[in-house]
């Protein structure tokens, strides 16, 4: 009997439907394909994605998610805020948004402000500082799921660079310059181990996640984590994959620039460390040969549209289950 592990992602996948019930329906497939086989189906990904993979998280940690269509992070902040205090470990999911608030709607809404001005270096320092003490009296670990790898500030940062990889012709260096000096030595009491700017909260990877959040989070004393990372601690990915004899990854789109923001690398990882081959099942892919053993896959499976995703479960099954 064999033992397949179907996991990945499908936002903004043809035919639209969410991720959970695309996993589902190549499960299917494959059952159809290897009747004999057990399947296990595991939503990994960014985004809504996210949301279904933490679905049974919920008694561990608090989940809050920042879409990447918002131009405030506000009511991320107010959630995180009547969060505090009921669990131990909160989590704010947040990507590469297309209008970065800088974190600043995030930082209202969990101190209840309404007027910090990002231009005012004092002021924003304020409001970090009274946003640290808030989160270490609740004695919470405040992580931020990052992702994207972009910081808030620098050449390569969310405020640099749009999500389409087109540079920011427009930007506001005097809004960057407050920026820079509000959050520099953050958080307050922090031993500085090193200098220069990795160091700097809002200079850090993942600190542009959310629009800005991961700077906010890092420089009130919480922490960074890349959500490929995280979904793999709390999946137990390394687990799932024991006693398994193929994987095959859900990914809408497979080219590098989308990728190199994708948890793909996380799942084809774990497979790695057991030796499995990985079959990929996509829309559509531009990756080369060499492109496809640098992210860990073995087999494409292509359904351009025309293949649903249950017979290209079939499909996969009855060629790598033989």
């Amino acid at each position: 009997m064999s033992r397949v592990v179907v996991a990945g992602r499908w936002d903004g996948g043809i035919p639209a439907v969410p991720t959970g019930d695309a996993l589902a329906a190549i499960g299917r497939g494959v059952l159809t394909g290897a009747p004999s086989s057990t399947v296990v189906t595991l939503p990994v990904g960014t985004g809504p994605t996210f949301d279904e993979a933490v679905a049974g998280l919920r008694s561990q940690a608090s989940f809050v998610r920042v879409p990447i269509d918002a131009s405030s992070s506000r009511e991320a902040g107010e959630r995180v805020a009547e969060t505090l205090g009921m669990q131990r470990t909160v989590i704010v999911e947040g990507g590469h948004n297309a209008s970065p608030d800088c974190g600043i709607g995030f930082l209202e809404g969990l101190l209840g402000d309404s007027c910090i001005d990002p231009r005012r270096p004092e002021v924003l320092a304020d409001a970090l500082t009274r946003a640290q003490g808030l989160v270490a009296d609740a004695g919470v670990d405040l992580v931020c799921a990052a992702s994207t790898a972009r910081p808030l500030l620098g050449l390569d940062s969310v405020l640099a660079v749009a999500p389409d990889l087109e540079p920011v012709e427009n930007q506001d260096t005097a809004l960057t310059a407050a920026l820079t000096q509000a959050f520099a030595h953050r958080p307050l009491g922090r031993r500085q181990l090193l200098e220069g700017q990795d160091v700097h909260p809002a200079r850090l990877r993942g600190s542009g996640a959310g629009g800005g959040v991961g700077a906010v989070i890092a420089a009130i004393g919480g922490r960074i984590v890349s959500t490929g990372d995280l979904l793999s601690q709390l999946l137990d990915l390394d687990d799932i994959m024991e006693g398994c004899d193929l994987v095959i990854v859900a990914e809408p789109e497979l080219s590098s620039p989308l990728l190199a923001e994708s948890t793909l690398e996380r799942v084809t990882g774990a497979a790695a460390a057991h030796a499995l081959p990985v079959v990929a099942i996509t829309r559509r892919s531009s990756l080369s040969h060499f492109e496809k053993a640098e992210w860990g896959l073995h087999g494409v499976f292509e359904t351009e549209e025309s293949v649903t995703l249950e017979d290209a479960g079939r499909r996969v099954a009855r060629t790598w289950l033989r």
